[in-house]
C-alpha cells in the first residue's frame, strides 16, 4: 500500500514534520485495522431465515465433480440422502432429505453466529425442499467459548433449558423456544483416537502411540417449529443425531 496515496500528498518536506508524520501513521494504522477486521463470507445464523431456499446453501455450482448427490463448500463434502418412513418394507415413503457432512476442515468458516465461527453445516428438508432444520458444527471449541456462546444466546433469547442426553457418552443440550423456531446447542466431548498419534521414546529410541487428547465439539440446531416433532430425536446418523 502506497503511504502517499493514504495521505494525499507528495510533499517531501512533510517527512520531517512530526505532526504530519503522526497523521500518516494513524491513517496507515486505520487502513491495516480495516483490512484485518474484514470477516470471511459465511452463512449468518443470527436471525437465520428458515424460509431460505435450498439453493441458498447448495446449488449446481457446488456439485461435486466426481460423485453424484454430493456437494462441496470449501473443504466440506456434503452428501444428500433421501430418508424413507420404513414402515412397510417394499412400500416405504420418502419423508425428508438429509444433507450431511462427510468431511470438513476446522480451518474453514462456513457459518457464523455473532463472532462465533462454525466449520461445517448439515440440514434437512422436506421432499419438496422446505427447510426443516439447519445445523452448524464447531469442530473444536474450548469450555470457556461454549460458556460464552450460551451466555450470548441467553442474553438474546432468555435463559436456556438445560438437559442431558447420551450417545456413546453423555452430553449437554441447551434449548431455547421461540415463536417460530427451537434452537438447540449441544456440547459433546470428543477425542482424537481416530487420528494416528505417534511419539518417540528418547531412551529406547522407539516409536510408541501418543496420548489421545480430549476436546469439545459443538452443534447448533435451528429447527422450524412446525417440523419439530419430525426432527427432534428422529435423526439417526451423522451430526444431526445429536438433535435431541
Amino acid at each position: 500500500m502506497n503511504l502517499k496515496s493514504l495521505t494525499g500528498t507528495n510533499n517531501t518536506n512533510n517527512r520531517h514534520n512530526p505532526i504530519q508524520m503522526i497523521k500518516q501513521y494513524r491513517l496507515l494504522l486505520l487502513a491495516v485495522l480495516l483490512i484485518g477486521c474484514k470477516k470471511e463470507p459465511a452463512i449468518e445464523l443470527e436471525d437465520f431465515n428458515l424460509d431460505s431456499k435450498l439453493s441458498t446453501f447448495v446449488s449446481a455450482k457446488n456439485k461435486h465433480k466426481t460423485y453424484t448427490n454430493y456437494y462441496q463448500i470449501k473443504s466440506e463434502i456434503i452428501g444428500a440422502d433421501t430418508v424413507s418412513d420404513g414402515e412397510f418394507i417394499g412400500s416405504e415413503q420418502p419423508i425428508r432429505i438429509d444433507y450431511k457432512q462427510q468431511m470438513f476442515s476446522q480451518k474453514d468458516v462456513i457459518a457464523r453466529f455473532g463472532d462465533f465461527e462454525f466449520n461445517a453445516i448439515n440440514f434437512a428438508t422436506t421432499v419438496t425442499g422446505k427447510l426443516m432444520v439447519f445445523n452448524a458444527v464447531a469442530g473444536k471449541i474450548s469450555l470457556k467459548e461454549t460458556q460464552r456462546f450460551v451466555q450470548l444466546l441467553n442474553e438474546k433469547y432468555g435463559k436456556a433449558v438445560k438437559t442431558k442426553s447420551e450417545f456413546i457418552k453423555p452430553f449437554d443440550i441447551y434449548s431455547w423456544q421461540l415463536k417460530d423456531r427451537i434452537i438447540k446447542y449441544c456440547v459433546v466431548s470428543e477425542n482424537d483416537s481416530n487420528a494416528l498419534k505417534v511419539g518417540t521414546d528418547k531412551d529406547q529410541q522407539t516409536i510408541k502411540e501418543g496420548k489421545n487428547k480430549t476436546y469439545l465439539k459443538a452443534f447448533i440446531y435451528i429447527i422450524k417449529k412446525e417440523y419439530a416433532d419430525q426432527v427432534i430425536g428422529k435423526m439417526s446418523s451423522g451430526d444431526l443425531l445429536y438433535c435431541e
